[in-house]
């Protein structure tokens, strides 16, 4: 179905006010969210060609900006559609940034730190081509290491008495060292709807997949992550989720595709969706939009077919934005909803 066509079927289907009372449905939910914070900076500059004394890149600096990424952004997607949340995330215990992290979060967010030895708060350093919006080079500040036994220990006491107190529990998982296999348990053993996105990336390659986990209520993936886990190249998409299924146990599952869009399937019944943006300026921190919004969908069990479409939505939003630099809200989605034609 050509894209015009699709939007003009799901609107007729679904017209703006019944979207809006699906989304004020979210703003009651009880929601605690847990995941690795990571610090986005972004530095522009002006590349001016190979350096004459070295086989280097030369470039003139024109600004840098910081964008509150991880969990944090996941967070702050939420804080978007519900009256309150709570926030639980690690920090290093020197370049800690702390300060920063506070004034970056929505004011609705509560948050529960805890403190990585010998480690700074993950910082990843983008260097952009300041006139293509390309980026030329990444630099990481991060200590990938699993949290020490003590620290592990204090926040599993800590999840065990509080997980049971929310509706759900929205995990970013980044492969940071922050999610160790025992707080998986924790997660998988208290939490009564377990939403879970785990994340492949160039730190922890071939060492965090979804697999980790046995049993999820809601999974938000790449495609492409999912067949590195399966080692499935070429695969049809819905055999590969159903052999995901033989190792991971979950209820709903979406699959972002990139510019071909989303896959959704809840029951054993698949909904799909077209990309409704053709403008690409940054893809860091779509997935993660789409994953905080629809687990809240997810949750409430709205309409397959309303939930792939407000995915794609959300996802054409989030990769005109640098980063994670603006959150998507209910009024910002509505109205871009509003204006698709």
């Amino acid at each position: 179905m050509h894209e015009m066509e699709y939007i003009q079927e799901v609107k007729k289907k679904f017209p703006l006010d019944s979207i809006n009372k699906e989304l004020d449905k979210l703003k009651d939910l009880n929601v605690l969210v847990i995941g690795d914070t990571i610090i986005d900076e972004y530095v522009f500059t002006m590349p001016k060609g190979r350096a004459i004394k070295d086989p280097i890149l030369s470039l003139d600096f024109i600004k840098s900006e910081r964008y509150a990424g991880g969990i944090l952004a996941i967070a702050n997607h939420i804080a978007g559609f519900t009256n309150g949340l709570s926030l639980v995330t690690i920090l290093g215990d020197h370049r800690r940034e702390e300060d920063f992290i506070k004034k970056s979060l929505n004011k609705n967010i509560s948050t529960k730190f805890f403190t990585k030895k010998e480690s700074p708060t993950t910082n990843k350093k983008r260097f952009i081509d300041h006139l293509r919006n390309g980026k030329l080079f990444k630099v990481e500040y991060i200590n990938d290491e699993s949290i020490d036994e003590e620290t592990e220990s204090k926040l599993i006491d800590y999840l065990k008495e509080e997980l049971p107190k929310y509706d759900l529990i929205i995990v970013g998982d980044f492969g940071h060292g922050f999610i160790t296999d025992n707080i998986v348990k924790v997660l998988q053993e208290h939490s009564k709807f377990l939403a879970a996105n785990v994340q492949t990336n160039s730190a922890n390659l071939g060492f965090n997949y979804i697999t980790k986990y046995k049993k999820i209520d809601y999974i938000t993936t790449n495609e492409n992550e999912i067949r590195l886990t399966l080692s499935n190249r070429f695969g049809d998409s819905s055999k590969v989720i159903n052999e995901l299924k033989e190792n991971v146990q979950f209820k709903d599952i979406l699959l972002t595709q990139g510019v071909e869009g989303c896959l959704y399937v809840r029951n054993g019944k698949i909904y799909s969706g077209p990309s409704l943006t053709k403008d690409v300026k940054d893809v860091v921190g779509a997935g993660d939009t789409v994953f905080a919004i629809t687990s809240l969908l997810s949750y409430n069990a709205i309409d397959g077919e309303l939930l792939i479409f407000i995915a794609n939505c959300v996802g054409a939003i989030s990769v005109n934005t640098m980063g994670n630099k603006d959150r998507v809200t209910k009024e910002s989605l509505l109205k871009f909803i509003g204006d698709l034609k």
